[in-house]
């Protein structure tokens, strides 16, 4: 008989722990920290400060040697500053840049993140005519297709015949009203030419006038229950509500906003204008949130609130997305690919991800492929102005609810 004597043994001396060398990457970000979408800037700053710090706990939890760090820039809302930041960032080797903001500087820098190989992941650009398949620019957010079967839902339910549009005079702008107009006018309605602002005016007393003489022979036509007001605007949305206050005509028909002033931190903020905008309506569609992502977003909401002191835009919490799928890409194919092997990891980290926006899967032209829209209204609430979400929209469904 074998007696078999198994003796475990330790080190004499400490053995040391394993040391892994951080490969570090850089990821891009370009945010509108000023200009007119520094409210958006500001409250997509939050998050993906956020990001950056769960994702490097994530990547040292899983054993990773990867770690992230962020390039953020300043593009100012402005197309001019975002090809000059591109350029930037590609001298420093930055390959994946989550930004920019609008489809006016995304559309700046497609060709040259085309040509050099970067792949471009905006949080918020939804420009119709930027949805082209194989290019190297995705959306995590839909097309402003679904924002004008939105609003022209919106405008049916309003019994509105008649929309007379203010409009800032840019490719998102643009392309908006187009796609809103042709909607509303196929299902009836009717779109008065519109009133267009340049992206650099200061003073909007003049497309005030137009507005009240437009609005004005409206009304020898039409009850003003009929007649809308459709204001596509960055953050000098407040400024316009502002100075149309103080004129009775334009405070007898309804308004609407769109996407890019939906919660924006201006406008409660200035008692007239939101006041005004209280009493005239305004819902705003957006992309929506996702109640079935709830116990993932109101977490990450109420965290960048207790920062920056209100909530945050959804534009923000796509960009929390965006950069946790920048990383997973990232952890997928190593630091050092071609834009090919990037873009296809990309895809296939969005079409697998569930994140605080829910499902993130894409379609052909790279753009976020499921969508519910939500209608922020301002509502006086104790004594201060608040965003409040007044009606949702399935595109799905085409179902318009109204809270």
């Amino acid at each position: 008989m074998f007696l078999l004597v198994v003796v475990f043994t330790s080190c004499n001396k400490k053995c040391d722990d394993v040391t892994v060398t951080p490969v570090k990457v850089t990821i891009g970000m370009m945010l509108p920290l000023t200009g007119a979408g520094s409210s958006t800037g500001e409250s997509t700053q939050a998050a993906v400060n956020l990001a950056l710090e769960d994702i490097n706990h994530y990547l040292i939890d899983i054993g990773s040697a990867l770690h992230i760090t962020l390039d953020i820039q300043d593009t100012q809302t402005d197309s001019l500053v975002a090809k000059t930041k591109l350029a930037d960032m590609k001298a420093k080797g930055v390959q994946l840049i989550v930004g920019p903001y609008s489809s006016a500087e995304v559309a700046a820098i497609k060709d040259d993140a085309d040509q050099n190989g970067m792949l471009i992941v905006s949080s918020s650009s939804v420009a119709t005519s930027l949805a082209i398949p194989g290019d190297n620019i995705f959306r995590l957010v839909p097309a402003d297709i679904n924002q004008g079967e939105a609003m022209a839902a919106m405008l049916l339910d309003d019994n509105i015949e008649l929309l007379i549009p203010i409009v800032r005079n840019d490719i998102w702008g643009n392309e908006l009203l187009k796609t809103i107009s042709q909607q509303f006018n196929e299902a009836g309605g009717a779109t008065e030419f519109p009133i267009k602002y340049s992206t650099t005016t200061q003073d909007y007393t003049s497309y005030i006038n137009q507005l009240k003489c437009k609005v004005s022979f409206a009304l020898l036509q039409l009850p003003a229950e009929k007649i809308g007001v459709y204001m596509v605007s960055f953050g000098e949305g407040t400024d316009i509500l502002k100075l149309a206050s103080a004129d009775t005509v334009l405070g007898q028909v309804r308004w609407y906003g769109s996407s890019a002033y939906a919660e924006n931190k201006s406008l409660p903020q200035d008692w007239t204008a939101a006041a005004f905008a209280a009493s005239q309506g305004l819902p705003c569609p957006i992309f929506g949130y996702d109640e079935t992502a709830r116990d993932k977003w109101q977490p990450l909401v109420d965290r960048i609130q207790a920062e920056i002191g209100r909530k945050p835009e959804i534009y923000a919490i796509a960009a929390y997305d965006a950069l946790w799928l920048a990383a997973l890409t990232y952890l997928k194919t190593g630091v050092q690919v071609d834009i090919n092997t990037l873009k296809n990891a990309f895809m296939f980290e969005a079409d697998n991800y569930f994140g605080a926006t829910g499902r993130t899967s894409l379609n052909a032209a790279g753009d976020r492929a499921f969508a519910t829209y939500d209608f922020w209204g301002i509502k006086l609430f104790l004594n201060e102005f608040n965003w409040f979400v007044v009606a949702k929209y399935n595109n799905a469904t085409g179902e318009l609810v109204r809270l």
